[in-house]
């Protein structure tokens, strides 16, 4: 599979390259972080991620950037493979649903970065195991619609629909992340809704 785009992947690598220690860190909890979205569970999401150690043992770019993706595609698809019967039973519930609007657009890297900053724990309970999936695979992870289809065992229509109910929720309950982000760098979590719904977000950290 041709997953995860290389300008993203090599952007990282050109950020990070000044510590191979702390870019091997970072893709181990990014790893993590897709397989909790997905599994919906913390012992399945160990257990999914692969082990890239080449990782830290290569100053070579190209070689590196190639692991990073291989070692996403592969963690997303064991993560699967283990929530594979709750996938196919969420999947019926999309029997019939169509999308309205076609704007099956990728997530922009802020977008992805917002999300990377929630804690999965609060999404999880939010969006349905198969729309969890697409947004990880299709929004973060840049694998095609075709390619979802195909992992994850339902039509496109359904990777369409999962996708735009992703869609739906990201820019309701998401999306404030962005602006809180500009005034706390800290990592923010879900405190409470107020009397409308909407999310509101603090820091477990203090700002100095």
């Amino acid at each position: 599979m041709k997953w995860f785009g290389r300008g993203q992947m090599q952007g990282d690598l050109a950020k990070h390259s000044p510590s191979r220690a702390e870019f091997l860190a970072e893709q181990k909890q990014r790893l993590y972080w897709a397989a909790l979205m997905i599994t919906g569970d913390a012992n399945s999401a160990e257990l999914s991620i692969v082990n890239a150690g080449g990782l830290a043992e290569t100053d070579n770019f190209e070689f590196r950037d190639w692991l990073v993706r291989w070692g996403r595609s592969a963690t997303a698809r064991v993560a699967v493979s283990a929530v594979r019967s709750s996938i196919q039973e969420t999947a019926a519930q999309y029997t019939g649903c169509t999308c309205l609007h076609g704007a099956h657009v990728l997530l922009a890297p802020d977008q992805i970065q917002n999300l990377y900053d929630l804690d999965p724990c609060e999404v999880i309970p939010r969006l349905d195991i198969l729309a969890r999936s697409v947004l990880v695979l299709y929004g973060c992870d840049r694998a095609s619609i075709s390619e979802c289809a195909l992992l994850l065992n339902v039509p496109r229509q359904m990777v369409l629909a999962a996708y735009c109910r992703a869609l739906q929720w990201y820019r309701k309950f998401a999306a404030p992340v962005a602006e809180i982000r500009q005034a706390r760098s800290s990592r923010l979590f879900l405190v409470r809704h107020d009397s409308d719904g909407v999310p509101v977000w603090d820091s477990q950290s203090s700002t100095a």
